[in-house]
């Protein structure tokens, strides 16, 4: 009789089977969370490719968008360094602005 309920249940359908892009019937909480888990998974991994690719100092960034960024990180701390000697904000304010400018 054991060996009659084994056969049976081997020959059912599990509801793993097709995961992660099965057609969403016969699933339950389980395999729906692993699917929504799994897609962030997919999402995540592209963000953070395009990023390396794309993102600062990245292999594919346009050079362009480098110089403009240097250019306003400059004139921004010109303008910091200014007011720091025309006595319009303090040192230590002077420190956390700069410490800002060139993260």
């Amino acid at each position: 009789m054991s060996f009659l309920n084994i056969s049976t249940q081997a020959a059912l359908p599990s509801k793993w089977d097709g995961w992660p892009f099965n057609s969403g019937y016969g699933g339950d909480w389980q395999t729906t969370l692993a699917t929504y888990a799994f897609s962030a998974l997919i999402l995540g991994a592209i963000c953070v490719f395009l990023r390396l690719l794309f993102g600062p100092k990245g292999i594919w960034r346009d050079k362009e968008l480098e110089r403009e960024a240097e250019e306003a990180k400059r004139k921004e701390l010109s303008q910091l360094e200014a007011s720091l000697r025309s006595g319009r904000i303090t040192q230590i304010e002077y420190k956390r602005q700069k410490r800002i400018i060139e993260q």
